[in-house]
């Protein structure tokens, strides 16, 4: 599959966000750092091109914005049409141009405040971008496909580097978040830090045949299979074994099991059976809709009630998102009120 070098830009731009943002703010975000990232228009076609909005004494042009809007436009396809298609377009519009205008100010108070950005800044970036690539060439074949050369990527770099260290000087650095204010979350939100039970567990699954899945009807060869394998553990054969050998488990050679159950996550007769089972013991038989299982629970972990000295990080970090998301906003505010900004 062929992949845009903004995509991983993106990445590396992102990793730095402050920010607590909904999932429409996000891809906007993403979509706004990806417009940052596109080769500049040549002078003759920028003359032809439609202006959409005028922040100062730049432009911003209907090709900047489609460049942004397209991507998300093909996504959107795939999941509307009709007058819904068009109205979830237009309202993506209108917040990506408000985006655009927004990072063009931030960006233009950086050159007026003389925000510098060392070399070795971007080098570290550049660095930051390759080591995210397949291969070590892959970020030539990007920037020749682009039509971008080094220096302009540097350049773009620069543009972001700028931006998110006048964040940290103008927000970041002047917001704090005092003791009482962790503890008064953390007594006003319970629910926030109750933890549910979990589990870990190793699985020897037969599969039912397809038709079985599909039409919903008795495999007894799987059970039958399922039954003996039963039989064996209960003679005591290595399960460990058994499931390397002959389990359809996707993660059957997983030495230890990573993922955590949480209950109430399964269906019922899975969840049931893991959850009533202790730990290192096994469960019965256990259908599903795709086949018949055998769990051993390796580790388990009962609900409880996170202390306050456990998710003290955890809150101040939330809070600190929420006072810096609230900083921005009123830093971005006095920006536009002291600019001139055209809609057109």
């Amino acid at each position: 599959m062929t992949r845009c070098i903004c995509s991983f830009v993106v990445r590396c731009a992102l990793c730095d966000s402050s920010y607590n943002i909904s999932t429409m703010q996000k891809l906007v975000l993403t979509l706004l750092i990806l417009c940052a990232f596109t080769p500049c228009l040549r002078a003759e076609e920028a003359l032809l091109d439609r202006v959409v909005a005028v922040v100062n004494d730049e432009i911003i042009t209907q090709a900047e914005l489609d460049s942004v809007l397209r991507p998300l436009y093909e996504d959107y396809k795939q999941q509307f049409d009709g007058e819904e298609l068009v109205n979830m377009v237009k309202e993506a519009r209108s917040k990506i141009l408000s985006q655009i205008i927004e990072d063009r100010l931030v960006y233009q108070e950086a050159v007026a405040q003389k925000v510098e950005i060392k070399e070795d800044e971007i080098d570290k970036e550049i660095q930051s971008l390759s080591q995210r690539m397949d291969r070590p060439e892959e970020l030539d074949v990007m920037l020749e496909r682009e039509g971008m050369t080094l220096k302009d990527l540097r350049q773009k770099m620069k543009k972001q580097l700028m931006i998110r260290r006048l964040q940290d000087i103008e927000v970041r650095s002047k917001v704090v978040v005092s003791p009482t204010e962790l503890e008064t979350f953390y007594k006003e939100n319970p629910e926030k830090f109750r933890k549910s039970s979990r589990v870990k567990v190793r699985s020897l699954t037969i599969k039912k045949s397809a038709e079985a899945r599909d039409k919903g009807i008795a495999d007894e060869g799987a059970r039958d299979r399922i039954e003996s394998f039963f039989l064996k553990i209960k003679q005591g054969e290595d399960f460990e074994g058994l499931v390397v050998k002959f389990s359809e488990d996707s993660r059957a050679n997983e030495k230890q099991p990573e993922e955590w159950i949480e209950k109430g996550t399964m269906i019922e007769s899975v969840d049931e059976a893991i959850f009533e089972t202790p730990a290192g013991k096994m469960t019965g038989i256990v259908e599903s809709p795709i086949g018949f299982h055998i769990f051993r629970i390796e580790e388990k972990e009962e609900a409880r009630q996170v202390p306050f000295e456990e998710a003290r990080d955890q809150i101040a970090n939330y809070l600190f998102q929420m006072k810096s998301n609230d900083r921005f906003k009123e830093w971005v505010q006095q920006l536009k009120r002291t600019a001139y900004i055209s809609i057109r």
